[in-house]
């Protein structure tokens, strides 16, 4: 099961800013050390119910030399990964990101739980790889580690964990071993209850609706669409069967959609950017260039009944029907701007309006970066504080259809198609004025909902209980 985390890792590397991001807009001041415990959980449950009397897979010296092995690779691929990538962390306090060693060792210590006590009860397993999954995602939260790093860690975990119950039993000659194939006597009517890690690519109109905004209140409209690329989409899902065909289960989704600020032209040239018009002056000082693009950060929490058909005791088909809340984070669409040449156009703006409304920018500009007039003309100027659209959150709900192909007992993968639907109200707050006296710069708000329908295709790794 390592190997597709693994993968997935890999895969998402490039988007790690996109989804760090997503952290800094939805909890940027997160700092809890719970993880530096939590990787722990499931081995000191393991051994406590060893010492407890619960009889699991290993005798005791079985499970001592399978979690030494398991510990002692495990160490061996990280350390060696880490000190040889040498990747910067999200802090920058150091240099040995990639991967992380506390979701290794949390997912090396749920995968110990699993082997020794996940056939007698599931909720055994559950526990484990929650408190795992927990690990990893408070590394990111924490701002230690980016998205790759956690995938990647959790897949190695697992793998050493898998390689040191392979070794421990070829020493102890056990005959029958559930570290490479898994036992395969299990039914094609059993209850399909699981826990699955996913990515997706999501899909969804190329165009946003937006509302419509003006650089004053009856003045000239922006003009602006924002397009949607394709989203990277990361998930864990669950759902408790009661039989066969019907359970019930719940998902948390995280999404980082593209967004590209598109301005006709000739909006561009009319509209005031610093409301020097307004004031009376013959033309703006700044020309707008564009907008920067940046990511929507969007996080879904849904809850639903969930259908299951065995088409064989190897292959399912399942569907779903989710209700739920979607949280958009805040963003902003940074502008581009560049100084106007035409206010050093003596025949459109007079000496005296050049002293009135220009001058002293232009001369606190040439000063701060020692500019020629040249240099002030070439060069382009960003305010990262020109728009800005609030976080919001909106019922949503959501369906979809999967294929699962269940290669062990407790192990399969799935392919899914998955609908969501939501229409959250978007709020725009812009501030195209110069700053006050009090060194605030007032804003305009106009809101519009905006529906947002998301296919999305992907991929699942899945336990199965």
């Amino acid at each position: 099961m390592g190997i597709p985390f693994i993968a997935s890792g890999l895969i998402v590397k490039k988007r790690n800013s996109d989804f760090r991001t997503l952290r800094n807009r939805f909890q940027p001041a997160f700092h809890l050390r719970y993880d530096d415990y939590t990787q722990y959980v499931p081995l000191a449950a393991t051994w406590g119910l060893k010492l407890a009397g619960l009889e699991g897979r290993s005798s005791w010296k079985e499970l001592t030399v399978s979690n030494v092995f398991s510990a002692a690779l495990m160490a061996g691929f990280v350390n060696a990964l880490k000190y040889t990538t040498k990747e910067t962390r999200p802090d920058n306090s150091s240099n040995n990101s990639f991967p992380s060693g506390h979701t290794a060792t949390a997912f090396m210590c749920a995968t110990i739980l699993h082997k020794e006590y996940g056939m007698i009860s599931p909720w055994f397993s559950i526990g484990g790889y929650t408190f795992a999954g927990l690990t990893g995602i408070t590394r990111q939260l924490n701002n230690r580690h980016w998205i790759g790093d956690v995938l990647v860690g959790a897949g190695i975990g697992m793998i050493s964990t898998d390689l040191g119950y392979f070794l421990s039993d070829l020493i102890f000659k056990r005959k029958y071993t559930d570290t490479w194939k898994g036992k395969t006597d299990y039914d094609r009517y059993d209850a399909p209850s699981f826990l699955s890690f996913s990515m997706g690519a999501a899909s969804g109109p190329s165009l946003l609706r937006t509302a419509e905004l003006y650089d004053t209140g009856n003045g000239s409209p922006l003009g602006m669409k924002l397009k949607a690329g394709t989203a990277t989409t990361v998930s864990v899902e669950g759902a408790y069967f009661f039989n066969t065909y019907f359970g019930i289960g719940g998902r948390l989704k995280v999404a980082t959609l593209p967004i590209i600020a598109d301005i006709p032209e000739e909006n561009k040239k009319f509209f005031d950017m610093d409301g020097d018009r307004y004031q009376g002056a013959p033309v703006n000082m700044f020309l707008l260039d564009g907008l920067e693009s940046d990511h929507l950060g969007m996080f879904d929490m849904d809850l639903g009944v969930y259908g299951s058909y065995p088409v064989s005791r190897h292959f399912l088909i399942g569907s779903k029907l989710l209700i739920g809340r979607r949280m958009n984070a805040n963003f902003s669409l940074n502008s581009v701007c560049r100084i106007n040449p035409q206010i050093f156009d003596r025949r459109i703006v007079s000496e005296e309006a050049y002293k009135q409304f220009y001058q002293e920018d232009v001369t606190y500009y040439m000063q701060q970066e020692d500019l020629t007039r040249e240099d002030l003309l070439q060069n382009q100027y960003v305010d990262d504080d020109f728009l800005s659209i609030r976080k919001s959150s909106t019922w949503k709900i959501g369906t979809g259809i999967s294929l699962t192909c269940r290669y062990k007992e407790d192990a399969a993968f799935r392919l899914f198609c998955d609908y969501d639907f939501a229409s959250p109200r978007l709020t725009y707050d812009l501030k195209n004025t110069w700053t006050d006296e009090e060194g605030k710069r007032p804003s305009r708000s106009y809101s519009r909902r905006t529906p947002m329908h998301n296919v999305t295709f992907g991929g699942a790794i899945v336990f199965v209980f």
